[in-house]
């Protein structure tokens, strides 16, 4: 590659737009492009989205004697394309906004979703937390099988729990304890106690 260091001049600099391959990406964000024969420092334009890689082919305009990278006009390798901004990105639209994938990845230290009423379908559903926490004002589910398996269940019910079975089994490997101020055991057809020692009273 010829004059690589040559100082960028308004001599120097070719006018309008045109195109260059991109040759290295360097980490604060310059590119160096080259173009018949001559390399280009050039910084990355705003309005460009999408990251340059080595390889692609872009377009180079001079600007205040400055050299700036506007569009990416050819991917020079079947790498992902990534849309890179320099600061926070926001996307607004006053209609809808779909995307539409075969995968979606997402990946973030921190995140904040906030909305108004979702519908959510799926075949499947899986999650790894380390801490979960549901806060609302009422909770309705319906399913056909429930399996929950937990080393610890706490549960508190401040006033009144209603539980209604075809069948109530309850099993306890060691100890089972039932108190109450009040305690009503009926049966319509048979009630049975049977232990070794039976303590009444």
């Amino acid at each position: 590659m010829n004059n690589l260091n040559q100082p960028l001049t308004l001599a120097t600099l070719p006018g309008g737009q045109f195109s260059a391959r991109v040759t290295h990406c360097f980490d604060d964000g310059s590119l160096m492009v080259e173009c018949d024969g001559r390399g280009w420092h050039c910084r990355r334009a705003v309005s460009c989205v999408i990251a340059p890689q080595a390889g692609d082919t872009v377009l180079i305009s001079a600007v205040d004697n400055q050299m700036w990278l506007l569009a990416v006009l050819e991917r020079g390798n079947e790498d992902a394309t990534e849309l890179n901004v320099p600061g926070d990105l926001r996307i607004t639209s006053l209609g809808a906004l779909t995307l539409s994938s075969n995968a979606l990845n997402v990946s973030a230290a921190k995140g904040d979703c906030h909305i108004s009423e979702m519908n959510y379908s799926g075949d499947n559903i899986s999650a790894w937390v380390t801490l979960s926490r549901i806060v609302g004002k009422r909770a309705e589910s319906v399913w056909q099988t429930v399996t929950q398996i937990s080393q610890h269940l706490f549960r508190t019910t401040r006033q009144t729990e209603h539980v209604r079975a075809g069948q109530l089994d309850m099993k306890a490997e060691d100890y089972l304890r039932m108190h109450a101020q009040n305690t009503v055991i009926t049966s319509k057809a048979i009630t049975k106690v049977d232990s070794e020692q039976i303590h009444m009273g």
